[in-house]
C-alpha cells in the first residue's frame, strides 16, 4: 500500500495557526480571568445552604468557634480545610483569617450582606461563601460568619461557563470572529485578483498583474505567478499569429502578384511569339513552385514545432549520411563554382537520433551556405567528438552575419539580406526548421562568425540513451 508523503504547504500552516491562535486565547483568557474581581456574586442553592449550614452547627459542636474567638491561631496549613470559619464582629473584626483572605472577606461581606440568601464568590484560588448569622455570648447583636476554602479557579470560570453556555458562546466568537476574517481575508482576496484578471484575459487583456504574484498564501502566489506565464505566453503566441500572417501575406504578395500579371498577359496576348510565351509560363511555373516550397516548409516546422511528428530514434553513422547529402549537392554547388569539401578522418560515426530529421538539417545548412558562398566559394563540412556528443560544422566562405542580426536568423521570415534571398528564391524558414528539430532533440545548434565567413553547427548524441529527450 502506497502512503502519501505528508507535506506542509503554507495555506496548511495558516489554518492550523488559527486553530491554534484561537485555542491558546481561550486558554489565556481561562487563565486570566480569575484575577479579575469582575464576575457576578453567585447565589448559594438550598442544598449548598444546607451543607454549610450542617458545617456551622459542627464548628459550634467541636469549640472551633469558641477557639478562633479566643485568638487560637491559625496554622498556614489550616488554608488546606475543605470549610474553614471565619468570623466578623459587629465591630468589623475578622477572627480566624489568614493574610491577604482579611482583604477579600472585607470585600466580600460590603458586597454580600443578606443573610437570607448567602453567595459564593472566589478570589484568585480563594473561594468563600455567606454569610451566615452566629451569635457570640450574650451579645444581642449578630456577627457575620463565611467559611473560606481553597479553589481552583479555572475550574470555576469552567463551572460558570457551563452554568451559563451564552457567556461562553460569546466568548467564543469575540475571539474567532476577528481571527476567521484575517484569515478568510488573506484567502479571499488574492482568489478574487485572480478571478479579475482572469476575466481581463477572457476580454483580450494581457496585462501582467504583479498583485497576484505577490500577495496571499506562498500556493496562491504561485498560481499567480503561474497565471502571468500565462498570460505572457498567450500574448506572446497571439503577438506571433499575427506576425505569422503579416509575414505569410507579405512572402506571398510578390509571387501573386507575378503570377496575375503574367497570366493576364497571356490570357490578353501581349506577345504572340513562342520564346515570350514560354518565358511567361516560367515565371508562373517558378513563382508557383516557389509558394508550393514555402507552404510544405511551413507545414513541416508547424509538424515539428507542435509536436504532430514523433521522433524515430534510431542509431545510425553519421559520417555516411553527410557524404551522401554532399554529393547530392556537388552537382548545383559547382555550376555556382563552389567547391564543397568534407574530409573526415573518422570513417564510422554512429549517433542516436532521428535520421530523417537530421538529413533535413543537414541539407539545409548545405543549402544555406551555397545560397551565401562568396569570395573563395568554398563550404568545408566537418565533425568532431566532444565527450558523449558529436558536432557537425558547415561553414562557408562569404560576408559575415551582422552580430545584431544572430540571434533573429532562427524566426520564421527572417532574412538578413532581404534581396538576395529573394534572388535564391529564399524565404526565411530554413533555418527556423533546423532550430525547431535541435529542440524536439533537446540538443543544441548555432552559427559563429569566422575571419573569411560563417560556420553554423549543431550537436548529436552518441549514446544510446532517450534520457536527454525527457
Amino acid at each position: 500500500m502506497l502512503i502519501k508523503k505528508f507535506s506542509l504547504n503554507q495555506l496548511t500552516i495558516r489554518t492550523f495557526t488559527v486553530f491554534w491562535l484561537a485555542f491558546f486565547a481561550m486558554t489565556a483568557l481561562l487563565v486570566a480571568l480569575p484575577y479579575f474581581d469582575s464576575r457576578l456574586y453567585s447565589d448559594l442553592n438550598q442544598n449548598e445552604i444546607s451543607s454549610y449550614q450542617k458545617k456551622l452547627v459542627e464548628s459550634i459542636r467541636n469549640n472551633r468557634i469558641t477557639g478562633i474567638l479566643a485568638g487560637v491561631p491559625v496554622l498556614p496549613t489550616d488554608k488546606f480545610d475543605s470549610a474553614r470559619p471565619v468570623i466578623m464582629t459587629p465591630e468589623k473584626e475578622i477572627f480566624g483569617a489568614l493574610g491577604e483572605e482579611r482583604m477579600h472577606i472585607a470585600q466580600f461581606a460590603q458586597e454580600s450582606s443578606n443573610f437570607a440568601q448567602p453567595q459564593r464568590k472566589t478570589f484568585k484560588d480563594i473561594q468563600i461563601a455567606g454569610p451566615f448569622k452566629v451569635y457570640i455570648g450574650d451579645s444581642e447583636q449578630s456577627s457575620e460568619l463565611f467559611f473560606v476554602s481553597r479553589a481552583n479557579g479555572q475550574q470555576e470560570i469552567l463551572r460558570y461557563m457551563l452554568d451559563h453556555p451564552w457567556v461562553l458562546l460569546l466568548l467564543t466568537l469575540i475571539i474567532t470572529t476577528p481571527l476567521l476574517w484575517w484569515f478568510t481575508h488573506t484567502i479571499v482576496k488574492p482568489i478574487t485578483n485572480l478571478q479579475k484578471a482572469a476575466n481581463s484575459v477572457a476580454l483580450g487583456n494581457f496585462k501582467v498583474d504583479n498583485e497576484l504574484a505577490n500577495h496571499g498564501p506562498a500556493e496562491l502566489r504561485e498560481v499567480g505567478q503561474s497565471f502571468n506565464k500565462m498570460s505572457i505566453a498567450i500574448d506572446n503566441l497571439i503577438s506571433n499569429q499575427h506576425n505569422l500572417l503579416s509575414s505569410i501575406s507579405h512572402e506571398l504578395k510578390t509571387p501573386i502578384a507575378l503570377i496575375q500579371g503574367y497570366a493576364e498577359g497571356l490570357k490578353e496576348g501581349i506577345s504572340d511569339d513562342p520564346e515570350s510565351m514560354d518565358f511567361y509560363c516560367g515565371v508562373i511555373i517558378d513563382e508557383a513552385g516557389k509558394m508550393n516550397n514555402m507552404v510544405k516548409k511551413l507545414l513541416t516546422l508547424n509538424q515539428i514545432e507542435f509536436g504532430n511528428e514523433e521522433l524515430v530514434m534510431e542509431r545510425f553513422d553519421i559520417i555516411e549520411l553527410i557524404t551522401s547529402i554532399v554529393n547530392a549537392n556537388e552537382l548545383r554547388a559547382s555550376q555556382k563554382g563552389i567547391q564543397i569539401e568534407f574530409n573526415q578522418r573518422d570513417k564510422h560515426i554512429d549517433v542516436w537520433s532521428d535520421e530523417y530529421k537530421i538529413e533535413e538539417v543537414v541539407t539545409n545548412y548545405i543549402t544555406n551556405a551555397i545560397n551565401h558562398c562568396d569570395f573563395e566559394n568554398r563550404i568545408e563540412v566537418s565533425v568532431e567528438r566532444i565527450g558523449d556528443d558529436v558536432r557537425v560544422h558547415v561553414f562557408n566562405t562569404g560576408k559575415n552575419i551582422p552580430e545584431e542580426d544572430i540571434p533573429n536568423i532562427w524566426q520564421k521570415f527572417y532574412k538578413v539580406d532581404k534581396a538576395r534571398t529573394r534572388e535564391y528564391g529564399g524565404n526565411g524558414i530554413g533555418l527556423s526548421i533546423v532550430k525547431a528539430i535541435m529542440d524536439r532533440h533537446n540538443k543544441e545548434c548555432g552559427v559563429v562568425n569566422k575571419e573569411n565567413g560563417v560556420e553554423f553547427w549543431f550537436r548529436l548524441d552518441c549514446n544510446n540513451s532517450e534520457e536527454r529527450l525527457d
